[in-house]
């Protein structure tokens, strides 16, 4: 892929990311900082779309990402999202504060949904599983119809059943799994590590999930784990 599309596929993946708007020609235009013109920009996305990396919905003439256009984003495009300061202190103090390994790593989860949004999953071993935020994550945008809500909540009633096949899936580095990848299901994107021989840790969102922020936070919580 050239410079130009990547840039601008890097521009509608953040942007969908926070507005879960499809994302249109003049935008990129506006944002690109490039000197192209509107029907220059429509004919990349129209690259783009036939190549797989974007689709449209119906009734916009706004551009989405697909789950290869996030895929290639989280390879080749993505930038560290440096974790918010308060977060990081909110984190530090829980580290001062609770002396129980696994009330801490609870406290981790649990403040991090809070704080991204997303619902995060706690294995400390195959019987011993923690999640929290999942009504966060039903407030999604993308989840609020009963057929993706009702798809979203077997993610948690079946949460044992899939946690050998993450275990497969995960390294001992931080795992990203989006779409069709991820064995949770095909509406989501996480952001995976293990912990301690036996332990996972994984940040579950949409697919249009901050991949970015949810790779740093994996990172920190496992340096602190």
């Amino acid at each position: 892929m050239d410079t130009r599309k990547e840039l601008l596929l890097r521009l509608i993946v953040e942007s969908y990311i926070k507005t879960a708007e499809p994302v249109g020609s003049n935008f990129l235009v506006l944002k690109s900082g490039l000197d192209i013109s509107a029907p220059t920009v429509r004919n990349e996305m129209r690259e783009l779309e036939e190549t797989g990396y974007l689709t449209h919905p119906h009734t916009s003439a706004g551009r989405i990402p697909t789950e290869l256009g996030y895929q290639y984003y989280v390879e080749n495009l993505m930038e560290a999202d440096k974790i918010k300061k308060n977060t990081r202190t909110k984190i530090e103090d829980l580290v001062k504060d609770e002396k129980d390994s696994i009330k801490k790593v609870k406290g981790f989860a649990k403040l991090i949904s809070e704080e991204t949004g997303e619902a995060v999953i706690v294995a400390f071993d195959s019987d011993n599983i923690y999640y929290t935020g999942i009504s966060s994550l039903f407030s999604q945008p993308e989840f609020r119809d009963n057929n993706s809500l009702t798809s979203i909540s077997n993610i948690f009633d079946h949460c044992e059943d899939n946690m050998e096949e993450m275990f497969k899936a995960i390294g001992q580095e931080i795992g990203i799994l989006i779409g069709q990848k991820n064995p949770f299901g095909n509406a989501c994107g996480l952001v995976a590590t293990k912990f301690g021989g036996k332990g996972l840790f994984a940040i579950i969102g949409p697919t249009r999930m901050n991949y970015g922020e949810s790779v740093d936070l994996v990172k920190f919580i496992k340096e602190l784990i």
